[in-house]
């Protein structure tokens, strides 16, 4: 196989522009003896794919595409591995991935008092701001502890300390950040959030939902250091996706107030974007609505000649199950301390379908988080309140849905937008959810009822909650019992279906002349392995607007 170094040597810059006519200045990279994966209707009767000046200009065979490309080419014999558009991973948490910010300390322990050392630990490379931030315990841990606030007291209390749980919907912190936060006993909770309480109806430590937003808008005020320590996560981030196979993403959660918005510009700016870009502005649960709705609609922006596009807005319905914050229809069997029995919003049913009315006009397609059965009702509610079939807006997570609101997504052209990559998700390891909800987690993540009631569904990570490994989540929807789909299905989610959601099924997606050359060389062909084996598919090549943006040691 002839080695690509030397077309690694000659790739030019990543530009922050597509082109837009192709011109015939520069060789191709002309791929032969492939196993081609289009993701289209037409027969897969080829084996020879060409890229010239980000685009691909031809798709035949083998024999074809060496008596064209006789002169003039780089052709590259892959022996039979195949090539398939590149993965669209359309919910990634980018720059929280990556950020150093607050000494990025993640915590990996079995108990509580485990979490002691590695926290005093990350005192040494905190960085970016006077608070610790750290990330990654239970909450039931802290739950059966009899005053966490206390506890963290003991090991922290020179400085406010937030530590995040492992699903971002919950905090524990110090006193020190309790009163930075001006949260005491005669403090009402936030909208959308809950302090818990000792005895004394004091706050006990452990923050709920916008509660613990809060504290980390207080903990990342954007800082000098802070723009170049996001920076510099980015630019790692750009390379774990490209690693991935990733060509296309949607930035599921930009907090605009911390400074993000900046750090993406420079980053176009510069060049240093491995990956199409659509971003998802925080919409703040606490931030007065006309301020927050003025300053979106001035950032909308939508260039198919950019690879960085400002077109949707990200917004929470509702909360997470084991929080008991999910919004259900019918009560928990059992709820945190002050959580409703229903669950709670962060924005309800009203306040959502105001922003839709105001910002759906501007261009912006709504990604809105649905956990429980009765945040996916209250938001095909509000979508339905303001029609708009040009729109794309999507539902993610869809954890739960009932029978009644299934065939609602194709019926007003919503997305459900899914998440299965974490094994958590698999139905053999419900059991953890089935304190709350009961039997209820046997009818979670319908898959395959979604996409057999006709909606448009597409699959994505949620990176770092769940592996940012395309191939692990496409293992995840084929192996899971009765809401298993095909590959093919599964491959269209990552590809194709997901392209249509970021509004670039013109340009990539498929792999068709004339479309943008974001593909991947992977070591084997996902249609003919075993299902059992999806998941150890490994990426050799990844391409992204005919730039190769990583190449695995072995090709």
């Amino acid at each position: 196989m002839k080695t690509l170094m030397t077309l690694l040597a000659s790739a030019t810059l990543l530009a922050c522009h597509s082109t837009a006519e192709p011109t015939t200045t520069n060789p191709a990279t002309v791929f032969i003896n492939a196993d081609l994966i289009t993701m289209t209707d037409a027969p897969h009767l080829h084996d020879a794919l060409a890229v010239r000046d980000g685009r691909i200009e031809f798709i035949g065979s083998s024999q074809q595409a060496q008596q064209r490309y006789q002169q003039d080419a780089d052709i590259i014999d892959l022996e039979g591995l195949t090539i398939m558009p590149g993965i669209h991973d359309s919910h990634v948490h980018a720059l929280e991935a990556g950020a150093e910010v607050g000494g990025n300390c993640w915590l990996e322990a079995d108990n509580l008092a485990e979490l002691r050392q590695p926290l005093l630990d990350c005192r040494q490379h905190q960085v970016g701001t006077d608070w610790l931030t750290a990330y990654g315990h239970e909450l039931h841990w802290l739950i059966e502890e009899d005053n966490p606030r206390q506890l963290l007291d003991q090991w922290i209390s020179d400085r406010p300390v937030v530590i995040m749980e492992q699903s971002s919907h919950s905090a524990w912190v110090n006193s020190e950040a309790l009163a930075r936060l001006n949260y005491h006993a005669d403090s009402h909770n936030p909208p959308g959030g809950i302090i818990l309480r000792d005895k004394d109806g004091e706050p006990n430590g452990i923050l709920l939902e916008t509660a613990a937003e809060a504290a980390f808008d207080l903990a990342y005020q954007p800082t000098e250091e802070s723009f170049d320590l996001y920076y510099d996560g980015l630019l790692w981030a750009m390379d774990e996706m490209a690693r991935h196979g990733i060509t296309s993403i949607a930035d599921a959660r930009v907090y605009w107030q911390r400074g993000w918005l900046d750090v993406w510009h420079q980053a176009e700016l510069d060049g240093a974007l491995k990956t199409r870009v659509n971003l998802g502005l925080w919409a703040y649960p606490l931030m007065a609505d006309a301020a927050q709705i003025d300053f979106l609609k001035q950032q909308y922006r939508y260039d198919p000649k950019r690879l960085l596009q400002i077109n949707q807005i990200k917004i929470y319905s509702d909360g997470i199950i084991h929080n008991t914050t999910a919004a259900l229809k019918q009560p928990y069997q059992h709820s945190l301390p002050d959580v409703p029995t229903r669950g709670l919003n962060y924005f309800d049913q009203s306040r959502l379908a105001h922003y839709i009315a105001q910002l759906q006009p501007a261009g912006f397609d709504f990604h809105i988080h649905t956990i429980g059965d009765r945040g996916v009702h209250e938001a095909l509610n509000a979508i339905a309140s303001h029609p708009a079939p040009q729109q794309r807006h999507r539902l993610t997570h869809v954890e739960m849905v009932d029978d009644d609101d299934l065939p609602r997504f194709a019926q007003l052209g919503v997305i459900a937008d899914m998440q299965v990559a974490g094994d958590f998700t698999l139905p053999h390891n419900h059991d953890w959810q089935r304190p709350y909800i009961g039997d209820r987690i046997d009818q979670a993540y319908r898959l395959k009822d979604l996409l057999d009631s006709q909606a448009t569904v597409v699959l994505s990570s949620d990176w770092t909650v769940s592996s940012l490994n395309p191939f692990i989540g496409i293992h995840n929807a084929v192996n899971r019992g009765e809401q298993s789909i095909r590959v093919e299905q599964a491959l269209a989610a990552y590809t194709r279906d997901a392209a249509f959601l970021m509004r670039s099924e013109e340009r990539t997606g498929t792999l068709e002349v004339g479309k943008h050359a974001d593909l991947i060389v992977i070591d084997q062909n996902p249609l003919t392995v075993a299902p059992q084996q999806l998941r150890d598919t490994r990426v050799l090549l990844t391409m992204m607007n005919g730039d190769i943006t990583f190449q695995h040691e072995d090709f």
